[in-house]
């Protein structure tokens, strides 16, 4: 935490995916899933060192993050999640040909890498879900407002008609629809975090008994990406234009509602859970998925 706070460009990576492990619902939906839960990639106690051997894969931000979350199967405990710096002994790191503007993939290898006992995350939330607030969708609440302060700012500069065309109803009920949809994923993502913290609120039904992680996760990505391109149409034809943001604001957008496994293998969980189909076995676990 003090290097976090000390350094403004401190990244974080989450390293979750392994090579030929598909945990996509595919032909699976509504039906047992055969394949094993737990990760290839191992981490053992050898008195106050984990050591950690395996391979991940699809790391966003693999080429710049300080520090790495790895989940691992953890001694015959399950999964767990462990805090491994990006200059420990025996971590390799390889940037892929796959990246975009904000996050260049990578794969990481581990090869007896050790890291303190104290770096691994005993949180519940952590040992039975695995996954807290996806970092894709606060990256991705970030582009949509950056498309939405450039159409913003573009608005009142351009001049048409003898006016800014913020004054023109067509520009300004697109800006404003912009702002709703930005507002109701920021809610949804927030409440989704909240969620996290307080997982006996499903208990009492403060809150209602679906994956909220995952709902905020499929929402805000098609809300944002449709913002995003309402944004660029602010811009007219330039909005297209390499000189002009907007184009890589929609093409990053839209990576987003591939992130994960993306929003159609999401939507089938969604489902499931609806069904009470593969329900999580604790409150803990539902609120971070």
């Amino acid at each position: 935490m003090p290097a976090f706070l000390a350094e403004q460009r401190y990244h974080l990576a989450l390293a979750e995916h392994e090579p030929d492990r598909d945990t996509a619902l595919g032909i699976n939906y509504h039906r047992p899933q055969a394949s094993d839960a737990r990760f290839a990639t191992a981490a053992v106690r050898a008195g106050d060192t984990w050591i950690i051997n395996g391979r991940k894969d699809r790391v966003v931000g693999a080429s710049l993050a300080a520090l790495f979350a790895v989940r691992a199967s953890v001694g015959e405990d399950g999964a767990g999640t462990l805090l491994v710096p990006r200059d420990t002994p025996g971590l390799g790191i390889t940037r892929s040909e796959t990246s975009w503007h904000h996050g260049a993939c990578g794969a990481l290898t581990f090869e007896n890498c050790g890291v303190p006992a104290e770096n691994l995350l005993t949180a519940p939330l952590f040992a039975d879900a695995g996954r807290a607030i996806p970092l894709d969708q606060a990256l991705n609440l970030g582009i949509g407002r950056a498309a939405y302060e450039a159409a913003f700012d573009y608005a009142q500069l351009r001049v048409q008609g003898g006016r800014p065309i913020i004054e023109h109803q067509a520009i300004g009920a697109k800006l404003a629809e912009i702002a709703i949809r930005l507002e109701v994923a920021r809610a949804a993502i927030w409440q989704a975090a909240w969620a996290s913290d307080h997982p006996d609120a499903f208990a009492d039904r403060s809150l209602p008994d679906l994956p909220l992680t995952t709902i905020a996760a499929v929402f805000a990505s098609e809300a944002i990406y449709r913002a995003v391109k309402d944004a660029a149409e602010c811009f007219g034809a330039m909005g297209v234009m390499r000189d002009m943001p907007l184009q890589k604001y929609v093409h990053d957008a839209r990576i987003c509602l591939h992130a994960g496994a993306g929003n159609s293998e999401a939507k089938l969980r969604i489902a499931e859970a609806l069904a009470r189909y593969r329900r999580p076995a604790s409150a803990a676990v539902l609120a971070a998925e």
